[in-house]
């Protein structure tokens, strides 16, 4: 009877803890909706945006891939996440994600932030992808428009944009999300909803990435990944500041030269969705990478 009542405790304790795990990844930062069928294909939207950034790249690929479309908490939400490395718990979820779910030979495509976070989690985990698209997204990204930057250079910096971001009012915060997305949307037309995806995003939650996306350089990281890597990158917004294409690309290579197997590409008109500025180029490049061995 006592070893009866022992292994009832013992299969009582497994399921609380199986339990406490399942609760625990439910409340982490990241959630997804599965779209299509076939080869894995996750998808993560940049700085202030939400899954809805993707809508056209989703119907592209349906037919042929299983998208896992990744929404973060507190973008395009109002939801609050509480972490002291937002980014960096980002990047390990997305590692789990893909172990826990064994989504096999998956592709992992971000924008921006997403990109980032795409090269960063292939660098963490160098043998769980099958390929890496970066959509404008590099190690470094404050380094384009301020070459010679550091993090600990930036601190300061970004501490003053995170206090003004959190400290301006809606009014204000709203008339700030149009400036900005147009000058990363060159397509008047697809600008509007993504205003609306940052106005009704945490801005604690952003505001804190924003400024980690300052003081998080992930070139060192670069030489550990091993998956073939396509790059995209957008020049055109810097063209009234006096840089060039060739300018921009040699910087996007600078910053991926260690990586073993990468692509850069650099868009000719687009903005920073290139996805929404220059389409067929950015499905032409893309399909290429896919089909490519």
């Amino acid at each position: 009877m006592q070893k009866l009542i022992y292994k009832l405790h013992t299969v009582f304790f497994a399921l609380a803890i199986l339990f406490m795990v399942n609760t625990m990844k439910a409340e982490g930062i990241i959630s997804t909706t599965v779209v299509g069928k076939g080869q894995p294909m996750i998808l993560i939207h940049g700085m202030s945006c939400s899954a809805d950034v993707w809508n056209e790249v989703t119907e592209h690929y349906k037919n042929d891939y299983e998208i896992h479309l990744v929404t973060l908490k507190g973008f395009g939400n109002k939801e609050s996440v509480e972490s002291e490395h937002f980014l960096k718990e980002v990047r390990d979820e997305l590692i789990d994600y893909v172990k826990t779910n064994e989504l096999r030979n998956s592709i992992l495509m971000g924008h921006s932030m997403g990109g980032f976070l795409s090269l960063w989690a292939a660098s963490e985990a160098p043998d769980l992808f099958a390929k890496i698209i970066s959509v404008d997204g590099i190690p470094y990204f404050p380094a384009i428009q301020m070459p010679g930057l550091t993090p600990e250079r930036a601190q300061n910096m970004a501490q003053q944009m995170q206090a003004n971001m959190k400290n301006v009012s809606e009014d204000a915060f709203a008339q700030q999300q149009n400036m900005i997305i147009s000058g990363m949307i060159a397509t008047p037309e697809k600008r509007a909803e993504v205003v609306e995806m940052g106005i009704n995003s945490n801005r604690t939650v952003t505001t804190q990435a924003y400024g980690e996306m300052y003081t998080t350089d992930i070139r060192s990281e670069m030489s550990k990944v091993k998956t073939p890597v396509l790059v995209l990158g957008a020049w055109a917004a810097y063209e009234q500041y006096g840089s060039t294409k060739q300018a921009v690309e040699n910087n996007y290579k600078s910053q991926c030269k260690d990586i073993k197997n990468v692509k850069v590409a650099v868009a000719d008109e687009a903005y920073h969705f290139i996805f929404y500025d220059e389409p067929k180029w950015f499905f032409n490049q893309v399909d290429s990478f896919l089909a490519s061995k």
